[in-house]
């Protein structure tokens, strides 16, 4: 994994409200605030963290904790988003609780109950304000998904039988193309991996 990349964490009062790696989400957000008629006394603040940490926030932090801003239709899908590694039910006991899995675009679009807005959900992903945390990398694009249910079905006339033992040498093909990522394409395909093992 990437764990010399350094992440910013940004929270209003203790709430976490953007993860990037640069101080340009910190802005954003304070520009809508100083927008907006909001209390004078919320506490913004930013921390420099690794990866470790990111990642235990991920696996910690249930949807309660988090402060978004974006359209009701954002907010649904980055919601959505969410629950493909956590489930809502479980959040409060258990934290994450669901297994994570790939999907395509339309495939997602079709999860949010808007099959036909698929361009409006990819939007709305790719505006994830909290990447890794709500894991927008999991959606991909449909050739991907298709190149891997070939090589799955190849496999299943050799001896792993469409096992996942080729999950990691699906993953690791270079001819095949999981989109573009606000942190790079690299981090993206290292992050699917680590969450489809």
């Amino acid at each position: 994994m990437d764990t010399d990349r350094k992440w910013i964490v940004v929270r209003i009062d203790g709430k976490i409200a953007a993860v990037s790696t640069d101080y340009r989400k910190l802005s954003e957000i304070s520009t809508k605030l100083a927008g907006q008629k909001t209390p004078q006394h919320l506490k913004i603040s930013a921390e420099t963290v690794g990866f470790d940490k990111i990642w235990q926030l991920r696996e910690n932090a249930v949807w309660e904790d988090f402060v978004l801003f974006g359209t009701a239709f954002q907010k649904k899908v980055w919601q959505k988003l969410y629950e493909l590694t956590h489930s809502l039910e479980s959040c409060d006991a258990e934290g994450s609780g669901t297994k994570a899995r790939l999907l395509s675009y339309s495939d997602f679009a079709e999860l949010c109950e808007n099959r036909a807005g698929v361009r409006a959900v990819a939007h709305a992903v790719g505006l994830n304000p909290l990447a890794v945390l709500i894991p927008c990398h999991l959606v991909v694009p449909k050739e991907a998904i298709d190149k891997i249910r070939e090589i799955k079905k190849k496999a299943e006339s050799t001896i792993f039988r469409g096992s996942d033992l080729c999950l990691d040498s699906i993953l690791r093909d270079p001819s095949i193309d999981f989109g573009e990522y606000a942190q790079g394409k690299e981090l993206k395909r290292m992050l699917i991996m680590h969450d489809l093992k």
